[in-house]
């Protein structure tokens, strides 16, 4: 599903120690993405890598890609071709996988990427039997060089997690050389729409290239994709110069900045606005868009002293995701608990809304629906997601609520997989992360936090803390009340930013202060004109 009508891109770029990019509309966050300065991402990035160690007992391989750690490769992301010794990288990255769970894998991590065909016969080798699933030992042995892209970057001490099976995505098409057809979005639903689409692919590319056609290539006519197809095109050929001139390990290709990539996935038809706060960042969008023929988009450029998210009204949302209550009308509400083996949500009702129990059992659950897409969406959850409703009685109230949840669900661009909601109230899915989400308490527990429960509030706190002061030129000095986490985060992680205002900074510890909205209290200059 796309933006509605009157939706805007809100990219606020202008602070060096984090990104956000926001589709919302009427002050309202739609979808998400972030990311930190010192959480620079590998993800999508291809590298030459050599096999150092192949576990039998994992049926996995380690990679080295030149990052200190060695890569994860799992068999069900090696691609069968690689059992041949005679192929090197590059010529087996181009093969066709011949089986349906290579096509699933090959798609598996870009849902807006999918494509129904995945169990046809085509898909599975022409309607043959599928060969007997290949162990490790049968596909790779160390010292092969490999062409692998990062699905997930390192996390403590475990290395970047890798797959055979790579991409190159644009903004309306998807180049997927192992997948040897076309293809066509699955959100895309219009029958006439998907075989005008088809039918275009194999005219630019052939029936036999992997080329996906993604949403955003709904309406596009040949002009405009082949465009698109050519840059791709462009983009290959850069790797495979690379591969054939680069001794491994090395990187031969790198991914578009993150601000590029999420513009890229969140623009669509229904984006009316692309409003910038940093003119670097404009600048760089303003030439991606002309690079994918999108020469309709205007990027309009912030420049007022007001931070971009707070002129919006959409700092109030984005301060909302680092609680885990989360209001619904009529007084009811949500709770988000993540933890190491899943994620909780928890449905609490308010006032009575209908005249039974029962009716006010559905009525809140069916408000709270749309709420948990939102959130699940926005703050970028992964793995388990278990939603535990309101008890209700009646089995067709319970399937009008799961219906509701899964239509919900549809438009987020992860990959999801939905269960039954039980006579207990119980309704579990599963989704994988589209980026690396947003601070966990798991990661950074944090003792004095005030009630907020981990570090990642009082970064948010003091960062804004930081845009406050940022938005006064005219002051000559500071006083900040904030939660002693907060000010450890001023002191520590954003001391820089705060010596970079050129301006004497005051901070003063005040449980009392909410830590996601610190007080910031300017000395201002004195008016030239008032004589004083």
């Amino acid at each position: 599903m796309g933006a509605p009508a009157g939706a805007v891109l809100a990219v606020n770029a202008r602070d060096p120690e984090e990104t956000r990019v926001a589709l919302a509309c009427e002050g309202r966050l739609l979808d998400l993405r972030w990311t930190r300065t010192e959480r620079g991402t590998l993800v999508g990035s291809l590298h030459l890598g050599v096999v150092t160690r192949v576990e039998e007992g994992l049926d996995a391989a380690f990679v080295d890609v030149g990052m200190g750690r060695a890569g994860f490769l799992h068999v069900g992301q090696v691609h069968p071709g690689l059992a041949d010794p005679a192929l090197d990288a590059l010529a087996a990255a181009l093969l066709p996988a011949p089986r349906e769970a290579d096509v699933r894998t090959l798609l598996g991590e870009d849902h807006d990427a999918e494509d129904e065909a995945a169990g046809t016969p085509a898909a599975q080798g022409g309607g043959e039997a599928p060969p007997r699933a290949a162990r490790i030992g049968d596909l790779l042995r160390p010292g092969r060089k490999v062409l692998v892209q990062v699905l997930r970057d390192p996390l403590r001490q475990k290395g970047a997690t890798l797959t055979t099976f790579v991409s190159l995505a644009g903004h309306r098409l998807v180049y997927m050389p192992s997948l040897g057809r076309p293809g066509v979005s699955r959100r895309l639903l219009d029958p006439l729409e998907r075989e005008r689409l088809r039918l275009l692919l194999e005219t630019l590319a052939g029936a036999g290239c992997g080329l996906i056609a993604r949403t955003a290539a709904e309406g596009v006519d040949q002009e405009g994709m082949l465009r698109e197809w050519q840059g791709l095109q462009r983009r290959w050929e850069e790797v495979a110069t690379r591969c054939r001139h680069s001794a491994a390990p090395a990187q031969v290709l790198t991914e578009d900045p993150p601000v590029v990539r999420a513009v890229h996935e969140l623009l669509d038809a229904g984006v009316q606005r692309l409003v910038v706060d940093d003119a670097a960042a404009a600048d760089l969008l303003e030439s991606a868009l002309r690079a994918a023929g999108l020469n309709s988009v205007v990027v309009e450029r912030y420049a007022q002293a007001r931070p971009l998210f707070e002129a919006l009204d959409l700092e109030r949302d984005w301060q909302g995701l680092f609680r885990p209550r989360v209001p619904l009308p009529g007084g009811a509400s949500i709770v988000i608990h993540e933890t190491e083996a899943l994620t909780a949500v928890d449905v609490n009702s308010g006032p009575a809304v209908a005249d039974s129990l029962e009716a006010t059992a559905l009525a809140i659950n069916l408000a709270a629906v749309e709420e948990i897409a939102r959130q699940v969406r926005l703050r970028d959850l992964g793995g388990i997601v278990v939603v535990d409703f309101i008890d209700m009685r009646r089995a067709e109230h319970r399937r009008q609520v799961e219906s509701a949840l899964r239509a919900a669900l549809l438009r987020d661009r992860a990959r999801l997989k939905t269960s039954h909601l039980g006579s207990f109230g119980l309704m579990t899915f599963t989704r994988r992360r589209i980026g690396g989400g947003l601070p966990r308490a798991v990661e950074a527990p944090c003792r004095g936090c005030g009630g907020s429960g981990q570090v990642a509030h009082h970064h948010a706190g003091a960062l804004r803390a930081v845009r406050r002061m940022r938005a006064e030129p005219a002051a000559r000095a500071f006083h900040v009340r904030a939660q002693p986490g907060t000010c450890g985060v001023l002191r520590g992680p954003l001391a820089e930013a705060v010596t970079s205002l050129g301006r004497p900074v005051t901070l003063q510890e005040d449980l009392q202060v909410s830590a996601a909205d610190p007080v910031v209290q300017p000395d201002l200059l004195a008016d030239p004109g008032s004589g004083r």
